[in-house]
């Protein structure tokens, strides 16, 4: 059996005091400043606590550092002990509002081997080398996008690391984005992990206040402990207003209220995970949520394309037109989760999502984007989101509330207990498996 570990460890969250940020915002400025210098960006030397304009500091016990962002906007993330991720606010790989794309057109004059060439000059400015950072090999480049008669003039340049992950599809080891029209660098991603140094120290102590997942296995799934019906019933009467509440403030276009007349009882599914009541709920329409942790986790159109635990659907019914861009899609997403009352930071979902882009399929587009957020691009996920790039609406969202307990709520007090004996103790067989993994990778 499969007993692969997808949480690297148990740590620790910290309080995060001003005491606390400011000592490690002082620690971590002179690397800031330090790789500042060395690409000689277009910031006054040395960076000085005067041009920080937000210091979003880490709570993790493994993860010193935090998020540096420069009266100008320029923005540096110091994490495992140097500088991991640059962006400016030119950076159109990084563009959250799609409203904006315009204002990134212009001139290409820089070829892709000039742009390479540039790619090479930082890795070395930075003190490693080609081999090191496997740049030595093929990149994965994307070439200025065309909207009409206008080009927007940013190469990505991209390369996997081929020392640990799939090999097929490896994870990132280095990745930029320069402008064609300068040659100046609008964004970097240094994630090969044999880059990782010793994080500074600080003689500031935080409070502990709570602590990070566990290592959760694949393979195995999590134990389900069925309930008896009459808590399983009295537990959806109690939570279809919350499913209500959750399908209004997302937009979904489901009529409301939902009530028991709209359930799929003969599907309907409660059971106690790790003593969290846990229910997945399908509407007669053939809508699908999960709820866990006092919160509705998921919600799966009748139309989703990829949903956990396979299912497989004809491919053409999901041909059509894309009339949204990613960044468009991006954007939805993100103005879904707010109405839904989460934090963006919390969730991760501020900074840049994997994108699976509508895909050609012979002569034909499966007009669907799936978006994968996690807290670092070799992380574990925490949203997944398929969007219809015909109709320009989700079709899919999946908070990952196992790797996210600071979200984590208080569900309905039933007073019957779960557990309670049935006559002769004929207990329901609940299924252990699917509904309980992540969706599939993207």
């Amino acid at each position: 059996m499969l007993n692969v570990q997808i949480e690297p460890n148990m740590f620790e969250i910290f309080e995060i005091t001003a005491r606390y940020s400011n000592a490690v915002l002082v620690a971590i400025m002179p690397c800031v400043s330090d790789f500042a210098k060395r690409l000689d960006l277009p910031v006054p030397q040395p960076i000085t606590l005067s041009q920080v304009r937000e210091f979003k500091c880490s709570p993790r016990s493994d993860l010193f550092g935090g998020r540096v962002i420069l009266t100008n906007g320029h923005e540096f993330a110091f994490l495992h002990g140097r500088v991991e991720m640059y962006r400016t606010p030119q950076s159109y790989y990084e563009l959250q509002d799609p409203d904006r794309v315009p204002e990134f057109f212009g001139p290409v004059k820089l070829k892709e081997e000039d742009a390479l060439r540039v790619v090479h000059q930082a890795i070395k400015k930075l003190g490693y080398t080609d081999a090191r950072l496997y740049a030595d090999r093929l990149p994965r480049i994307t070439r200025p996008a065309r909207f009409g008669k206008n080009y927007v003039p940013r190469f990505r340049i991209w390369w996997g690391d081929p020392s640990w992950g799939n090999p097929d599809d490896p994870p990132a080891s280095v990745e930029f984005e320069v402008d064609a029209t300068t040659g100046q660098i609008q964004m970097m991603y240094l994630l090969n992990v044999g880059t990782r140094r010793d994080s500074p120290k600080v003689d500031v102590h935080p409070r502990v206040i709570g602590k990070g997942p566990q290592t959760v296995t694949v393979g195995q799934g999590r134990q389900v402990t069925p309930v008896n019906p009459a808590y399983a019933n009295a537990f959806l009467s109690a939570i279809l207003p919350q499913f209500s509440d959750y399908v209004g403030k997302a937009g979904f276009p489901i009529p409301l209220p939902i009530t028991t007349n709209d359930v799929n009882m003969a599907r309907y599914d409660c059971g106690v995970v790790e003593g969290d009541p846990r229910v997945f709920l399908h509407l007669k329409t053939g809508e699908r949520f999960v709820y866990s942790h006092g919160q509705v986790v998921a919600f799966y159109a009748s139309d989703v394309m990829q949903l956990p635990g396979g299912e497989d659907k004809p491919i053409q019914q999901f041909f059509g037109p894309v009339n949204i861009t990613g960044n468009q899609a991006i954007a939805l997403v993100r103005q879904t989760i707010k109405r839904l009352g989460y934090s963006q930071t919390v969730l991760h979902a501020d900074e840049s999502p994997q994108v699976g882009a509508p895909a050609r399929y012979g002569t034909n587009t499966i007009a669907r984007y799936f978006l994968n957020w996690k807290e670092s691009r070799y992380g574990p996920f925490r949203v997944c989101a398929e969007v219809d790039a015909r109709t320009k609406t989700i079709k899919s969202l999946y908070i990952n509330d196992h790797a996210i307990t600071n979200i984590w709520r208080e569900p309905p007090k039933i007073d019957i207990s779960p557990d309670q004996m049935m006559p002769g103790d004929e207990r329901p067989q609940r299924p252990t498996g699917s509904g309980d993994k992540p969706p599939p990778r993207l």
